[in-house]
């Protein structure tokens, strides 16, 4: 349908009595091509019946897939673009592959460098081995969910096997819940490769590993990825210490008994002094633990958050508990009006312990923009390199991970840092992101009055 038949059509559907209800039927049935071009966007929801409001929500669901089709698209061309040639520094030539489009995607769309990777790898795969699963997408069969579930359950496929398992799943692929679908493709899997599931699942066994993500309120998400059978055995073996411990009647529920016996599990290990009937809070710690806390919110002249490393603000009683703790290590912040740490400079290439001490606390995290690898695990490097006159000292040195210190190194990105602690980048394609500095707790101990303290109103 031409653009011009397309609007003649709104129009007389927008004349019908004024009857909305009929536009957005229209675009929930209509071609994707013709329902994007219909102005759904200036519906009023309220004059809609209940009936055409659900014509509605469809409508706007299959234009997201529409769009999201077209960001695949998008995607698998950039990955397949020659990388922009430039001089790397170091002289090593990592520029002259695209394995950095994903720090340009995540910058560009503000979002974590493996996810960034994930959805390029996702848009190749769609475009280059699932076209047929694309199309559906495009047309507003399926929703992303569903084509992301089908594109990752093929990943370790050859060609061959990931078109048999498309073609068996397509079909009725747009029916069903993402939980549906997925069990849905495991089973076409397994039928179509039964011989390679063993070896998939050496990969996937692998691959196995534990993350920690920041929750809201002090808490943090502990999340593992273990074989099925192993998974199994950890949740039995923290079944029997939560059946224990429930012999003290204290009231804690089940998911409590059994999230207290893992913590008091790892400090077993740690220390030798765990047991099975903690509450929860580690008081005989192993590892070093750093809970970064302003003298004033140590001492509860304030309620400044503190930050713990790894995982970022928490309450500054949490802050106060863990500071507390005699095995815990704690850094009163010197800092200016800024909240700055205050600088101490150095004229050595390679910074002493108490100065890379100062670079990573002030840092926390590397600081290219959407990096959030905690500054302790990562590298210290000169914005203005030694060989061209650049001094080793905290205004001159911030934390990068291995991969972005690479970054900087080996490709055409460049990057400054002004006096208020920004990181500001430039990529080879000449845009431009910007990180500002975490937010450090400030010592308010000398500014802090006392009301008693103060003079008598004369």
């Amino acid at each position: 349908m031409l653009r011009s038949d397309i609007i003649e059509h709104v129009s007389v559907l927008l004349d019908l009595e004024g009857n909305p209800d009929q536009v957005a039927a229209f675009a929930a049935a209509a071609d994707i091509g013709t329902g994007v071009l219909t102005p759904v966007g200036v519906l009023d929801p309220a004059a809609l019946s209940q009936f055409g409001r659900l014509d509605l929500l469809i409508a706007m669901d299959r234009l997201k897939s529409w769009a999201d089709a077209q960001q695949q698209r998008t995607l698998a061309a950039m990955a397949a673009a020659p990388a922009p040639i430039t001089a790397p520094v170091s002289g090593r030539g990592g520029a002259r592959d695209n394995q950095w489009v994903r720090e340009e995607v995540g910058c560009a769309l503000r979002i974590p460098f493996g996810a960034a990777a994930a959805l390029l790898h996702n848009a190749t795969d769609l475009v280059g081995r699932l076209p047929d699963t694309l199309d559906a997408l495009e047309r507003g069969v399926l929703r992303p969910g569903q084509a992301r579930v089908l594109v990752e359950s093929v990943r370790n496929l050859d060609d061959d096997t990931a078109a048999a398992v498309q073609a068996r799943i397509l079909p009725g692929a747009g029916t069903q819940t993402v939980a549906e679908l997925r069990r849905a493709t495991r089973r076409a899997v397994l039928s179509a490769d039964p011989v390679g599931q063993q070896t998939r699942h050496a990969h996937a066994v692998a691959d196995r590993r534990v993350e920690v993500f920041p929750a809201d309120d002090g808490m943090a998400t502990l999340w593992a990825l273990l074989p099925a059978d192993a998974a199994t055995t950890v949740l039995a073996a923290l079944g029997v210490c939560a059946d224990q411990a429930r012999q003290l009647a204290d009231g804690r529920s089940a998911d409590q008994l059994r999230a207290d016996a893992l913590l008091d599990l790892a400090l077993n290990t740690a220390t030798g002094t765990g047991t099975a009937t903690g509450s929860g809070t580690a008081s005989a710690r192993g590892p070093a633990v750093h809970v970064t806390v302003a003298l004033s919110t140590l001492l509860g002249v304030d309620e400044q958050p503190g930050d713990l490393d790894g995982h970022g603000p928490i309450p500054a009683a949490l802050a106060r508990r863990i500071a507390a703790d005699p095995s815990g290590t704690w850094y009163r912040l010197i800092t200016d009006t800024h909240g700055q740490l205050l600088d101490h400079g150095r004229t050595t290439y390679r910074p002493p312990a108490s100065l890379r001490d100062h670079v990573i606390t002030r840092d926390r995290t590397c600081r290219m923009p959407g990096c959030h690898r905690r500054a302790r695990r990562s590298e210290l490097d000169h914005l203005a390199a030694w060989d061209d006159g650049g001094t080793t000292s905290a205004l001159n040195l911030h934390a990068l991970c291995p991969r972005h210190h690479h970054l900087k190194h080996d490709t055409g990105w460049k990057v400054t840092r002004t006096p208020d602690g920004t990181t500001h980048w430039t990529s080879p394609l000449g845009r431009r992101y910007h990180k500002p500095p975490d937010p450090l707790p400030q010592d308010t101990t000398t500014t802090t009055t006392d009301p008693d303290d103060e003079p008598p109103p004369f």
